[in-house]
This record gives C-alpha cells, structure tokens and sequence, in this order.
C-alpha cells in the first residue's frame, strides 16, 4: 500500500498550493523540496515577492522625490541599498516560514532532499524511497542563458537580487516582463538604464498598442532601448563591461542577462521512466496527466504559462483529477498577467491584435487615466485601459497600464472568464471617485458612450 495519497516534488506556488487541497479533501500528503531556505519556490525566494519588494522601495523613492507636487516639503530622499536588501530578505523569510507553517498545519509531511521519479507511484528522495498512490510534478525552472558569447559574465534574475550597491549604469539584455522589471526597479534608483531587445517590441504578446506607449513613457524618463538587436556578445570592458550588438558597442558597470527560464526537469529520472517531454518541458494533457498512469504535472515544467498564478490554478486542477473528481480541464483564457514597472501593466484576455489575427473584427474601447478623477488625485494620470470586445459586445480582452493595474485587472479577468459583454460590465456600479472608474468608461467607449471625455476628443486623449 503507497506511503501517501499524493506526493508532490517541488514547493513552488505550484506544488505548495496543491498539497495544501490535497490535505483539505482528506488525503494524506507528502511534498518534497531540494533545500532548506527554497520551500516556497522560485516565486518566494527568486522572483515575485523579493522584486516587487524592491519595487516597492524605489516606488516611495519616487513619491518622496515628488513630495513637493502635493505641497509637501522634504529633503533629498536617500538610498540605503543595504536597508532595502534588508527588508527583502526579511519578508521572503517570513513568508518562506509562513508556506511552512501551512503545510505544517495541513498535515502535509515536509521532506528535504532532492526528488527524483523512480516509477510510476515512486519518488526517491536522495535514495529513500517515497510512493504515492498519485505523482505531481511541481519542479519549477531556471534561469536560460542565451548562447552568445559571454553570456555567463551577466548577472541573471536570481544574482541581481544580492549585488552589493546600486550600479551607475545597467544594460537588460531582454525587454520581456523580468528585464522591463528590474530595468524599472534601476531606474528609479537612479542607474542609467539601456535595454537590448531582439523582437521589435518590448513586452511581447502585451497589446503593441500598450507596449509603444510604455516605451516612449519610459524614453522620456531616461531609459535607452536598442530593438529589434541581437546581442552578439558580452565581455569585460574598461568601466565594467562591454555589450556587442547589431554592430554597435555600450559598456556598464552592471550587465543583466533576462531572456527567459528553462523547465527545471534535469535529473528528476524522467527519461529513465519514460515521461515525454517536449524538448525539455513535460507534456501534460488538458487534465494536466502525463502519459505516465497517475503522475500529473503542473508550473513552469509545463511551460504553458509560467506564471505562479497559473501554477497554483493548475495544482487544483491537477489534485481534483488525482483524487478522483469528475475530470476538470485547465482552462487558459483568463489568465491573468502582471508586469511591476513604474507605471503598472497587466492584461488579460485577447490583445486587439490578436483578435484580428484570428479572424475576429474587434470593437475597442479606452479611457486614459488623464481624464480620471482619481487618477489626476494621485498625481498618476499616464496610461489608459483599453478593452477588446467582439462584434456582440462580448469582452475577449482587457490591458491596463496606469496607477495600480495590477489590481484593477482583476475585474477584467471576471469579464472574460465568466463571459460577460462590455454593456454588463458597464450596468454594475462603479464606485467615485476611483481607479476601477476608468474601467467603466473604456467599456463605455466600445459602443462610444465614455462620458468623462468629449467624442470628438476621445481618440486624440487615448494617444496622449
């Protein structure tokens, strides 16, 4: 008889997530992570929470340095590097403890080592033994380092989190959502920034509408942005290092290398039992099942969204199926998506794009932050929300970039999953003065009813 019902290697938002609704529908649980200081994942440790803490702390930096904009007298702002390290490290190892303390009081039986599958039902855990009735894998992934030459001398996403001082200048190799990030993060902190991206548009899938704003936004304040380049090479140079792209040289005292991450399946005995990957992502079906009996797979290993969000959805779904529910298919269309720049972007849903790309004549409406009262409150007006509806009036997609967008993409997201038109959206009342305001009247807009904005300048104020 197996030891346990379920046992899940890796404790990310994944894993930890779904051992936490195996326990509660009675199943008796074990969760396997690598190393001590890791359980919570590369989103706890590495990604989300030590970023946007960090975020957070150039954003007061920002909100001090304006403070005279609301008639507030204060002196020049200081930073204290090692203060704001400080305080990142102390909130990721309290949540650390607090993922802990949940499995702790869920019953779940922590074990630490390095997991491996060794059959269907059976993971070794540095050579003890563990079975299952049910398998999830929940590994996570790493860091990719691209293959141009020096690519290894950059800090990646994970190094730039400890580096001993602000740098003078960084160049982010990689415009996508982890190097726009932290090129923001520097920025505000006073580096000067240069980002090298190789598609011709920062952000990508993001709305190209939203991603050229966000661009020129960022320009004006300072950022250099060479795209579409590819970067050839990367080497010590005389005021740190020296990027080679396009046939063009900048040096830096910092070089961050962000182009992407990598299914971390290596050595976990998966090409001995037989699962199939996809290069090196696990294939999973809609039910989120290998094509091994009883071992499921969910997060970035999957590579279908590597977002933790997404991971936490699919260990539900995965720990429904496992356990013997009627069978749940993952559903993607709502996924949300979240980018921490200074402004805020998110969206979720069809881009205008993308519904043309699928056949689809959209009809669009926005509201630019500028004409919102709060907004203009908050002394937050760039940006806009832009919904996508269809030709029903259904909504397929919503992208924000203004004040708090990461937040307000919520309601966008119970939009497009639950199926409801922009005319709906607009009969629930929104309350004044606030940021979700500005939601209202982009769905407003899509049949050209926004009242906040004059129609012959609503086109015209969008583009500001």
């Amino acid at each position: 008889m197996p030891d346990f019902d379920v046992v899940l290697i890796g404790s990310g938002p994944g894993g930890y997530v779904a051992a936490i609704h195996a326990a509660r529908q009675g199943a008796k649980v074990a969760i396997v992570e690598q190393k001590a200081t890791e359980w919570g994942g590369t989103c706890l440790n590495w990604g989300c929470i030590p970023t946007k803490t960090l975020v957070q702390s150039a954003e007061v930096l920002r909100t001090v340095r304006r403070a005279a904009e609301f008639g507030v007298k204060v002196g020049e702002p200081e930073i204290d590097w090692p203060a704001m390290q400080e305080r990142k490290d102390r909130i990721v190892k309290a949540m650390r403890q607090g993922v802990q303390g949940l499995l702790k009081s869920n019953g779940v039986e922590m074990v630490t080592g390095r997991g491996r599958l060794a059959a269907p039902g059976e993971v070794t855990v540095d050579g003890r033994a563990v079975s299952g009735r049910n398998i999830i894998l929940a590994p996570g992934s790493l860091v990719a380092r691209p293959p141009f030459k020096g690519a290894d001398l950059g800090l990646t996403s994970d190094t730039i989190l400890g580096i001993g001082k602000v740098p003078d200048s960084l160049v982010v190799i990689g415009g996508g959502v982890v190097g726009m990030e932290f090129a923001g993060i520097f920025s505000l902190l006073g580096s000067r920034v240069t980002v090298i991206e190789m598609l011709d548009q920062l952000l990508t899938p993001l709305d190209p509408d939203v991603a050229q704003r966000f661009q020129q936004l960022m320009a004006k304040r300072g950022m250099t942005f060479h795209l579409p380049a590819r970067v050839e090479s990367l080497e010590r140079g005389d005021s740190g290092f020296r990027v080679t792209f396009e046939g063009q040289q900048v040096e830096a005292e910092q070089v961050l290398v962000a182009t992407g991450r990598r299914p971390n399946t290596a050595d976990m005995g998966l090409e001995e039992t037989g699962v199939t990957l996809e290069r090196t992502a696990i294939k999973v079906d809609q039910h989120l099942r290998t094509n091994l009996e009883r071992v499921y797979a969910i997060g970035d290993a999957t590579m279908i969204s590597m977002l933790a969000h997404t991971a936490s959805y699919q260990g539900e779904v995965a720990v429904h199926n496992a356990l013997g529910g009627h069978p749940v298919s993952a559903d993607y269309s709502a996924i949300p998506g979240c980018i921490y720049t200074e402004p805020e972007i998110a969206n979720v849903g069809m881009s205008e794009a993308q519904a043309r790309a699928q056949g689809i004549e959209p009809r669009v409406g926005s509201f630019p932050f500028a004409a919102l009262g709060r907004a203009m409150v908050l002394g937050e007006t760039d940006g806009l929300v832009k919904v996508v509806a269809g030709p029903d009036g259904g909504v397929l997609g919503v992208a924000i970039m203004g004040p708090r967008a990461t937040d307000l993409i919520a309601e966008g997201v119970l939009a497009v999953h639950q199926g409801l038109t922009a005319a709906e959206l607009t009969h629930a009342v929104h309350a004044h003065p606030t940021l979700p305001e500005a939601m209202a009247e982009a769905a407003l807009d899509v049949d050209g009813r926004a009242v906040h904005i004059a129609p012959r300048q609503k086109a015209a104020a969008a583009r500001a």
